[in-house]
């Protein structure tokens, strides 16, 4: 399976436009996605527990802690549907999917982020396909510019990215060309 990855102001998202690549994404991801706030909830206890001891700035922090959402999604589920915390992160995971489906049957597609939160119709610069399901992450020394013989204009890349703004994808300078590929590595 190829896949696609789409660069947008706040940073890498992978692309699912089909069910099978949905199914796809979650059977190679799936595994230990819980896991830490499994273990805050053993370790720490129920969401309102861990934040009766913490100063405002403390709460603040743990509130805006992915696993400690996971958590909280996770006991709301158990709590509505009178489960245990296990049968709890089976149905936010099932939320979590049913919602990506539905994002992809009414918008045409799902966008992921790295730490797995999804979003739809999001509008993206730059775009990178992958053979394997790895997140782009670049550096300056990534960056290469190249100039054919003969040639007047300066292509530039990143990594396995082709730099492009909009439809271009040559620029008239060396500097111009590197401009551009260290404004996406800036975001």
């Amino acid at each position: 399976m190829e896949y696609l990855f789409v660069f947008a102001k706040d940073g890498w998202w992978l692309k699912l436009d089909s069910i099978e690549k949905l199914i796809d994404y979650h059977q190679k991801t799936g595994t230990g996605k819980f896991e830490n706030a499994l273990l805050m909830y053993l370790n720490e206890g129920r969401p309102e527990e861990i934040l009766e001891n913490l100063s405002l700035e403390g709460r603040i922090e743990k509130m805006n802690n992915r696993d400690f959402k996971y958590l909280q999604g996770a006991v709301m589920q158990a709590e509505k549907n009178h489960g245990s915390i296990i049968d709890g992160f089976r149905w936010l995971n099932m939320e979590i999917g049913m919602n990506q489906m539905e994002n992809i049957r009414q918008y045409g597609a799902v966008y992921i982020n790295p730490v797995g939160g999804h979003t739809y119709l999001l509008e993206y610069t730059q775009f990178c396909r992958r053979k394997e399901l790895v997140f782009p992450d670049y550096s300056q020394k990534d960056i290469r510019v190249k100039q054919f013989n003969g040639g007047t204009h300066y292509y530039v890349h990143i990594g396995d990215l082709e730099v492009r703004d909009g439809d271009v994808i040559k620029w008239n300078s060396y500097e111009e060309a590197y401009g551009k590929a260290l404004a996406i590595l800036e975001g």
